[in-house]
C-alpha cells in the first residue's frame, strides 16, 4: 500500500469513527428539537458521504484495515479519547462483522507471524 492510498484509508476511518461518535453521542444525550434538526441536516451530508468511505475501505485488505484502525486506536488512547475510542471499537466490530477488517486476535496472530517470518528469512 502506498502512502496516498495509507492516508486515504486513514481518512475514511477517520470519517467512520466521527459518525459511530456522534450516534453514541446522540444515543446517550436528551436533545431539545432545534438541536435534532440541526443534527438531522448535518447527519444528512454524512449519510450521503457514507458510500465514499465504505468504498475507501473496501479497497483495501482487511489486514491493512484493521491495522490503521489499531493504530487510531492507540492514538486516542494515548490522548485519553475515551468516548472516541469507543466509537472506534464500534467501528472495528461493525467492520469484522462485514468482514472488511480482521478479528483483533486473527490481527494479533497475523503480526506475530509476520515478525517470526522476518526473523526465519535472515
Amino acid at each position: 500500500m502506498d502512502a496516498f492510498d495509507d492516508l486515504m484509508l486513514g481518512y475514511a476511518l477517520k470519517k467512520l469513527t466521527d459518525v459511530f461518535e456522534e450516534v453514541m453521542e446522540n444515543s446517550k444525550s436528551t436533545s431539545s428539537d432545534k438541536t435534532t434538526g440541526v443534527l438531522d441536516s448535518s447527519q444528512t451530508k454524512t449519510a450521503k458521504r457514507l458510500p465514499v468511505w465504505l468504498g475507501r475501505v473496501r479497497v483495501n485488505t482487511p489486514y491493512q484495515v484493521t491495522h490503521v484502525l489499531i493504530d487510531q486506536m492507540h492514538a486516542s488512547r494515548k490522548l485519553n479519547r475515551d468516548q472516541r475510542f469507543a466509537a472506534q471499537v464500534a467501528l472495528l466490530e461493525a467492520l469484522v462483522e462485514e468482514g472488511l477488517a480482521m478479528h483483533v486476535a486473527s490481527y494479533s496472530v497475523a503480526i506475530v507471524e509476520k515478525r517470526l517470518k522476518c526473523f526465519l528469512d535472515r
